[in-house]
């Protein structure tokens, strides 16, 4: 299948407020398009009348339980569905990947490993996000390349995971605990490792002719100005 680069439209149905509102922030972050419904029968509603790229869904929700919904959803729409549920027996995930489910997240679950499995339904299915231009940086999340004034910059796998959070959010600053929750998974590692890393990638772009791309801000954490 042909990736066409750009913006996933995606629907959270999750009845727990915080939980949704943080699995917006991080999929916005991210370039997506999100919107939340709270109710199984909202939820619906929301896909018959938008169809959007990807649905996750919680099981256990007012109103249509979870695998009502995905079982209309994939049988009539052929939307892909995530499951994100408490439910974590074997039987529970066997029924809700028979439904023809892309994948089954049990809660709670580390937000890092639920972007790397929407990234990955998402590209199945065609979509990617559309490189990052930052002057004469180009970030390439979709074919894992980084390039200056159109030469590539040779990172290894975690430099260019730092890079791709950076780029993003160019403008904000990011914390060690937060480059540490989204680059490795969780933040339990010793901080200076992200130093380690930074400092490697910033000889790299300084080869490149970016010295002083990724700026410090102290006690903060580190940011790309805009």
């Amino acid at each position: 299948m042909s990736q066409k680069p750009g913006r996933a439209r995606i629907l959270i149905v999750e009845d727990e407020a915080e939980l949704g509102e943080q699995l917006q922030s991080a999929l916005v972050s991210k370039g997506h398009l999100v919107k939340i419904e709270n109710d199984g029968n909202l939820g619906l509603a929301a896909i018959v009348g938008s169809k959007p790229d990807l649905v996750l869904l919680d099981i256990m929700l007012p109103g249509l339980d979870g695998l009502a919904v995905a079982q209309k959803t994939i049988k009539e729409f052929g939307i892909p569905v995530i499951f994100m549920t408490a439910r974590d027996s074997s039987q529970d995930r066997i029924q809700g990947l028979s439904l023809g489910a892309d994948d089954y997240i049990v809660k709670p679950f580390v937000m890092a490993e639920l972007l790397l499995r929407v990234g990955a339904v998402l590209r199945r299915v065609g979509i990617n996000a559309p490189p990052i231009e930052i002057g004469s940086l180009v970030v390439d999340e979709a074919n894992g390349q980084v390039t200056v004034d159109g030469n590539d910059v040779p990172l290894t796998s975690t430099e260019f995971k730092i890079m791709c959070e950076l780029a993003r959010s160019r403008g904000r600053v990011l914390s060690k605990t937060y480059l540490l929750s989204q680059v490795w998974g969780y933040d339990a590692f010793d901080p200076n490792l992200v130093e380690v890393h930074l400092s490697s990638l910033r000889k790299k772009l300084a080869m490149a002719n970016l010295e002083n791309f990724v700026k410090t801000k102290r006690g903060l954490g580190y940011v790309i100005a805009k």
